[in-house]
């Protein structure tokens, strides 16, 4: 266009500041789908780390059913899974009191198992399943 042609009728372009207004726009927009994504990330990592720590106390209640009754013992174990540690606390109650069954004839095990290096507070929280073992006994019945 030379320059003293004169414009067509309606015909405009962008102003500087119109253009620095829409590019802001956009950075709020993309700041905050970024910042979306970092939380979700987290909180992803979060749900593995309470996923691995069910699975792990759940294998390690396995391992307490296949063991005889009079060989249920307390321990206390780190456990490496997913390249995070988790510390495996297993508890044997059974003093006849009303929090151990209230028989002693009865064992309640607790395994409660605690991320050890989780990033979100809630994720640090312990897993922690219970079950009540009873003695086998056979014999006549009553």
């Amino acid at each position: 266009m030379r320059r003293n042609e004169p414009r067509a009728r309606g015909e405009r372009g962008f102003t500087l500041v119109e253009t620095s207004i829409a590019m802001i726009v956009l950075m709020v927009a993309g700041l905050a789908a970024t910042s979306l994504f970092v939380y979700a990330t987290k909180y992803n990592v979060g749900a593995h780390d309470r996923a691995v720590a069910q699975a792990i106390a759940q294998r390690h209640m396995e391992s307490l059913r296949k063991t005889a009754y009079d060989s249920l013992a307390a321990s206390t174990a780190t456990v490496t899974s997913a390249g995070r540690n988790f510390t495996v606390d297993v508890a044997i109650c059974n003093d006849g009191t009303a929090p151990c069954g209230g028989n002693t004839t009865v064992k309640r095990v607790t395994v409660t198992v605690t991320p050890a290096n989780a990033g979100n507070a809630w994720a640090r929280r312990p897993v922690m399943l219970m079950t009540l073992r009873s003695a086998t006994t056979f014999g006549t019945y009553y």
